[in-house]
């Protein structure tokens, strides 16, 4: 399990390069801080859902998404599943799940790239989720999809906005 303490490292880490992106993350904030305080979760169910991401780019700058139905690709996430020390390792086996045969951080991303919030699904209930994305790179050929898998090579201009240009951010400096 990773401990709220590392996790409370990473969004310390993370508002202190993106001061403008804390009054979003500041209820999680609060909650982790409650949480080392306490040494336990006392909100009953409504603390932010923390779920980690992959954001795999390959040679073609495609990203590696989930297409389900009709609606539209998105990044794979998951919540981080026990035995994990870090949101990284987390997001490295995800993406190797999903058939990523080989990947490596990008050059100065070992820290997240984005943390996203937004409204969690419904069956999750009525709080927030917050996605610590991690960016990794690989090469299209090393990756292996079942015949009829959900995952799908998607050009990175055609992601969401704010996620092409923060992951275009990335690749054009290789640093944060």
């Amino acid at each position: 399990m990773i401990a709220t303490a590392q996790v409370a490292r990473t969004v310390s880490d993370y508002m202190h390069r993106r001061p403008g992106e804390s009054l979003v993350l500041s209820p999680l904030w609060q909650t982790l801080a409650q949480h080392v305080k306490a040494g336990t979760c006392h909100h009953r169910g409504t603390c932010p859902l923390v779920v980690v991401s992959p954001i795999v780019v390959d040679e073609h700058l495609r990203v590696l998404m989930l297409q389900s139905g009709r609606g539209p690709a998105r990044l794979p996430e998951t919540r981080p599943p026990a035995g994990f020390e870090t949101l990284a390792d987390a997001a490295s086996t995800l993406a190797r799940a999903l058939g990523v045969g080989q990947l490596w951080a990008h050059p100065g991303c070992e820290s997240p790239v984005q943390l996203d919030a937004a409204r969690a699904d419904p069956q999750d209930g009525d709080r927030m989720r917050i996605a610590f994305r991690y960016l990794y790179r690989t090469h299209a050929s090393l990756s292996c999809f079942a015949p009829g898998a959900p995952q799908v090579w998607v050009p990175l201009a055609e992601t969401d906005l704010d996620l092409a240009r923060r992951v275009n951010s990335f690749l054009a400096e290789g640093v944060s």
